[in-house]
């Protein structure tokens, strides 16, 4: 049993620091402004994510698609806090 803490404990280490987590999503601010215009801004953006989310698709996917490769980059930096935003705006990844 002690064999187990003692891994666990290794394994807890290893884990990336919470501020290093937050540092990684410093661009979330312009992330979360790229979201909001494909979902609201652009007709033709909104109407495209729309259909795929509900055909089944990522969501975090679709918007990759659907922005400059600039920016998706950013999306998949910030991917958990993408994934928080868009739960909240009500089309949640798969899990």
């Amino acid at each position: 049993m002690a064999g187990v803490l003692a891994v666990g404990a290794a394994v807890v280490s290893q884990q990336v620091p919470p501020a290093a987590a937050q540092a990684t999503c410093q661009h979330f601010p312009e992330v979360k402004a790229a979201i909001d215009n494909v979902i609201d801004k652009d007709a033709a953006l909104g109407a495209n994510f729309r259909k795929q989310f509900k055909e089944g698709a990522d969501s975090i996917y679709i918007i990759e698609q659907l922005v400059d490769a600039a920016m998706g980059k950013k999306v998949d930096i910030c991917r958990y806090d993408v994934a928080e935003y868009l739960t909240k705006r009500g089309f949640p990844p798969p899990h």
